[in-house]
């Protein structure tokens, strides 16, 4: 665990300060410029970019898509291919239910990839999630979202492959443009995991917070004609919700790369980063990697 909490107050306050950002309004007219001299910002599709952004951050925030809208995705996890002897592969559905509420459900699926030296294959997870979000012009079209996610092991998977816990995951999150004409957006999330037990083995990895913790996510994300960059904050922390008392802090940036032309049905975005965590099993570092393969079905956004 690190010598000192002062990086895990700073960046409470990063992210306390980012989120009123986020939730203020806009400044008086006298403070800005006019609609005559503001220079005109480039064609910007916002939404899209926010449904392009990594996974544990798209999931969260509003994306702006009309009533009915049905989506499928896979998301193989090959970074098991290097870490564990079985690859799993989530397999789910997001449905715009109405216009302002979401409903997703995943299952997730594993088999051996022949690298080590287990064999089988099953079903290792639930995930059942719903989202409701909002549209706010004094977010200078940006939004927020109230949603719960809740996790599960499903069957009983190989213990390396979960936690031993289900977990629900309550959350708000917001977004909005900050540097519209650099094509730059802001967001942040407060949330918690609870956890509960089942009668699968606990089984935490390195720097895994064993309780129940608040979930704090401040980051900036810019959007390149052939791909993307986010860095994102992420500070967890057990000792207001548990008698753990322990915090987590880790930085992750990413590059996005869409593999399919915007306005495709079928989307392929490969992301690539680093995750940097400070947390009471020390310090750590590795690479990530993520593909997420997703089919719009039926209405597109507007």
């Amino acid at each position: 665990m690190p010598s000192s909490r002062s990086p895990f107050r700073f960046l409470w306050s990063v992210g306390v300060l980012a989120a009123a950002a986020g939730l203020s309004p806009p400044r008086l007219a006298a403070e800005t410029e006019t609609a005559a001299t503001r220079p005109a910002a480039p064609s910007w599709d916002f939404f899209q970019f926010v449904d392009e952004l990594p996974d544990s951050i798209a999931d969260i925030l509003p994306d702006n898509r009309p009533k009915g809208s049905l989506r499928l995705y896979v998301r193989p996890r090959y970074g098991d291919l290097i870490r564990r002897d079985y690859l799993r592969v989530p397999v789910g559905s997001r449905w715009q239910v109405t216009e302002n509420v979401e409903s997703t459900a995943e299952l997730e699926g594993y088999f051996t990839h022949g690298l080590g030296h287990s064999a089988g294959y099953g079903l290792s997870g639930l995930l059942l999630g719903t989202k409701c979000e909002h549209l706010l012009s004094v977010l200078d079209d940006g939004g927020f979202s109230l949603g719960v996610n809740f996790s599960t092991p499903f069957s009983r998977p190989p213990q390396d492959l979960t936690d031993g816990h289900r977990h629900l995951l309550p959350y708000v999150a917001a977004t909005r443009p900050l540097l519209p004409q650099w094509q730059v957006l802001g967001y942040a999330s407060l949330g918690a995991d609870l956890l509960q037990h089942t009668a699968m083995p606990a089984h935490f990895g390195r720097n895994e917070l064993h309780a129940n913790s608040l979930v704090l996510t401040a980051g900036a994300a810019r959007q390149w004609p052939r791909f993307h960059a986010a860095l994102t904050a992420t500070l967890a922390s057990s000792a207001l919700v548990s008698d753990e008392r322990r915090q987590v802090l880790t930085i992750h940036p990413e590059v996005i790369l869409p593999l399919r032309p915007a306005g495709a049905r079928t989307q392929v975005l490969l992301t690539l980063g680093t995750n940097t965590v400070w947390g009471p099993d020390g310090y750590s570092f590795s690479v990530s990697s993520s593909l997420r393969i997703e089919s719009q079905l039926n209405s597109s956004r507007p």
